[in-house]
């Protein structure tokens, strides 16, 4: 009979698969709401009852149909914070029942909306239960993984974003041929899929342990070191790699102790947090989420892919599964992130991410033109430009979609790291859903060019990262702490110091072993001459 003290009895390779599984259950109810919104507005029954369609089912008001998907990213950014404080204040596993109430209630109702105000209110609330699990989630996994494979980890777990949207894309497509019981089944059923990963969930959340990190700073520091011995040394208390972890955990969670309580508005500007300097952190974290979700250009890909598959005369049919094909294709690109992301480096990583992105976007931009510019070649042009849709979403899968996700969780104190993570999640709510604002009216304006535009973009971020991101890969996240130790903002300057710093740590560490050796020897030949 499974329970709380289930994880137990498994070896550490186990629990960090269960954690691993736990993390990406969460993360792909947020990838099948996403999928599935995405269905669903394009669901005649659903457009003329919530009013943005008429009778012949043509869209008369694209804001209000834009706007029912964008409050959802209100609703993420309100409960962001929320989400911090909560899981810094009561542990991450409460934090993932909260998320787990919400998307329930966001599942209930939106399955069960009758009129636009009830949608309006059901979008909310599924996307403060969103909220909760991108704050959580990743940084759950992170605490519990160890360095050398901390972003592969998280990467795992966002394959199940991933095939969240492709499922619900494919459920989409099916249900598009049948229009019973008066168009509502098709939108009904869709939303009513979210529960699926909610109860699993929440039967997962049972038999998985708290952060250990999270429980030294909490005062239980014996529970902690029975979770790391668990996964470093198969619950061996005496392990080099379990030991050397928990002594790490508890000097600077001691050292961190000193610094003021702080608040959200404190954080932003940095406002009393001394050398750990918050507000550098929180740029990072927050511009990083904002950047990919809007100025790597993938909204701009998504939404107007649908114009590029008409532009080759592709149909409706062939339309639809070609979009749930693409979202496969997102699959493999994170697959390849998994193996690569440690191994190649966060910086590395987005430098080639931006390169590659960056011609990709300037070739579909050249071929819609193309396509514009020669209406008879237009399907040739079209085409081609519909298979550069599929190489920019690999690339992008395998590069960009990860790091603003795993960076946040590795960069910010243990005592407020939820908190930190919080500021990553409304960076991409803003970004995700600013994006989904204003790339149409950018396509209005400058039609391809705005192709041309992120793609110029996607080059000046190179010297960005390069300034002003350190590399956090391989490190542990209390070595992390002391990357941004220093005075400056500087990579280069930063690593200086994070050089000095740990090693003033690992000298403390080996004088406190030390310490230990010998009062475990004093305390043998005592015994021994008794």
């Amino acid at each position: 009979m499974w329970n709380r003290e289930s994880w137990k009895s498994m070896s550490g390779k186990q629990l960090l698969r269960l954690v691993t599984v736990t993390s990406a259950v969460a993360i792909s109810y947020e990838g099948i709401s996403q999928g599935v919104m995405g269905a669903v507005t394009v669901a005649p029954e659903f457009g003329r009852r919530m009013g943005y369609v008429d009778e012949n089912n043509e869209v008369i008001k694209p804001m209000l149909q834009g706007g029912i998907a964008s409050i959802y990213y209100c609703g993420s950014l309100f409960a962001a914070f929320w989400a911090g404080s909560f899981s810094d204040n009561y542990g991450r596993i409460k934090g993932m029942w909260m998320a787990c109430f919400w998307c329930m209630a966001g599942v209930i109702l939106q399955a069960s909306a009758v009129n636009l105000a009830h949608m309006l209110c059901a979008r909310f609330v599924a996307g403060m239960g969103v909220a909760f699990i991108l704050v959580i989630a990743p940084m759950w996994t992170a605490e519990l993984s160890a360095a050398s494979h901390r972003g592969k980890q998280i990467a795992l777990t966002f394959l199940a974003n991933f095939g969240g949207i492709a499922i619900a894309a494919w459920i989409g497509f099916g249900t598009s041929f049948d229009e019973a019981a008066g168009g509502q089944f098709r939108w009904r059923f869709e939303f009513s899929i979210q529960v699926i990963p909610v109860v699993a969930l929440a039967i997962l959340s049972l038999l998985v342990p708290e952060s250990p990190r999270w429980l030294v700073k909490a005062g239980r520091p014996e529970e902690a070191l029975e979770i790391i011995a668990k996964l470093r040394g198969d619950g061996d208390d005496h392990h080099p790699e379990a030991q050397k972890e928990y002594r790490e955990i508890v000097a600077v969670v001691e050292e961190e102790s000193h610094y003021s309580k702080t608040n959200y508005f404190k954080m932003f500007f940095g406002i009393g947090s001394g050398d750990i300097h918050l507000g550098r952190r929180i740029q990072l974290a927050f511009w990083l989420q904002v950047l990919m979700q809007y100025g790597t250009g993938i909204a701009a890909v998504v939404i107007y892919s649908g114009t590029i598959y008409r532009t080759a005369g592709f149909d409706s049919v062939k339309s639809g599964w070609l979009s749930g094909l693409l979202m496969l294709v997102g699959i493999v690109g994170t697959a390849i992130a998994a193996f690569t992301i440690d191994r190649v480096g966060r910086r590395r990583t987005l430098y080639w991410g931006a390169i590659a992105l960056s011609i990709v976007l300037f070739v579909i931009g050249g071929l819609f033109r193309g396509a514009i510019d020669n209406p008879d070649k237009a399907t040739q042009y079209g085409t081609a430009a519909a298979a550069m849709v599929f190489v920019y979403l690999l690339i992008f899968s395998s590069s960009w979609l990860l790091i603003p996700f795993i960076y946040p969780t590795e960069i910010f104190p243990t005592w407020l790291r939820a908190k930190g993570n919080a500021f990553g999640v409304a960076g991409w709510a803003v970004g995700y859903g600013g994006g989904s604002l204003l790339v149409p009216i950018m396509f209005s304006g400058i039609n391809e060019k705005t192709f041309y535009v992120f793609g110029a973009a996607m080059l000046a971020y190179i010297p960005l990262v390069y300034c002003f991101l350190p590399e956090t890969a391989g490190r542990t996240l209390e070595e992390v702490d002391y990357l941004f130790a220093s005075k400056s903002a500087f990579t280069w300057e930063e690593e200086k110091e994070f050089a000095r710093r740990t090693a003033l740590l690992q000298e403390r560490l080996n004088q406190e072993a030390g310490e230990i050796k010998v009062k475990g020897k004093s305390i043998n030949s005592h015994v021994e001459a008794v």
